[in-house]
């Protein structure tokens, strides 16, 4: 969050939201996409399956980063 006390300055500047994205790696993917939609937060991309082997969806932080969660694995699988 932008200005948070209990950060440093370094990270006190709002993120203007372009150019950037984090992907994590998580062995679990479908779990982690029902403990977040129960919370009730906002996926900014559905849990999909991609043609590469990916199974990831996608949040957005509060200040603005996207945040692809990813399971890998080979296409075909």
């Amino acid at each position: 969050m932008p200005d948070h006390p209990s950060q440093q300055p370094l990270f006190h500047p709002a993120f203007e939201g372009k150019g950037m994205y984090v992907t994590i790696e998580t062995d679990h993917v479908d779990e982690l996409y029902k403990k977040i939609t129960a919370l009730n937060l906002p996926i900014r991309v559905e849990l999909r399956d991609e043609p590469w082997g990916d199974r990831h969806f996608a949040v957005q932080d509060p200040n603005g980063i996207g945040i692809d969660l990813v399971t890998y694995s080979s296409p075909n699988q």
